[in-house]
């Protein structure tokens, strides 16, 4: 778990438009605020499709409306649903457990998150390789992630599981 001095500060950093490597209830993500901007800026680093769309993690069902969602999932831990949005978009959507980051979450709103890794390539959670990933995002480490497998992901709108 992150300490309170560290919950404070990526609260800060994502306040103030940062990046910022965290835990999440599965694997480390860079996140940031929700927003297509950061997307994009995610996405560039990653060397991925500008366009390609992240997971985006929320602390409560109230946050639903936010994002455009009406419909009342029930979210199950380490489950990312992807729904529908009031604009005939999608997103995909994963409620957070952690408390940590839920405090986070609770405070900056709906973040965006995805895998530490470039593009395509294996997903990074030691220590040594988040802090060497990009030396402009400030890293939040407590330990490595006892279980490294990314969420499963199911799709509301066709019924089917994506992954």
């Amino acid at each position: 778990m992150l300490n309170n001095l560290q919950i404070s500060d990526a609260i800060n950093r994502l306040l103030n438009q940062e990046l910022v490597i965290i835990p999440t209830d599965t694997i480390f993500g860079i996140s940031a605020i929700y927003s297509s901007s950061n997307i994009n800026k995610i996405n560039k680093i990653k060397k991925a499709k500008i366009s390609k769309p992240l997971i985006v993690l929320i602390s409560c069902t109230s946050q639903l409306e936010k994002l455009g969602i009406h419909e009342k999932l029930l979210l199950q831990e380490k489950i990312t649903y992807i729904v529908e949005t009031k604009n005939k978009t999608t997103l995909a959507i994963r409620m957070i457990k952690r408390k940590d980051i839920k405090k986070i979450v609770d405070s900056v709103g709906p973040i965006i998150s995805t895998s530490v890794n470039f593009h395509g390539k294996e997903t990074i959670n030691t220590e040594k390789e988040l802090i060497g990933f990009n030396k402009n995002i400030q890293v939040f480490f407590d330990k490595e992630p006892d279980d490294i497998h990314p969420s499963k992901i199911y799709n509301t709108i066709t019924k089917l599981w994506v992954r």
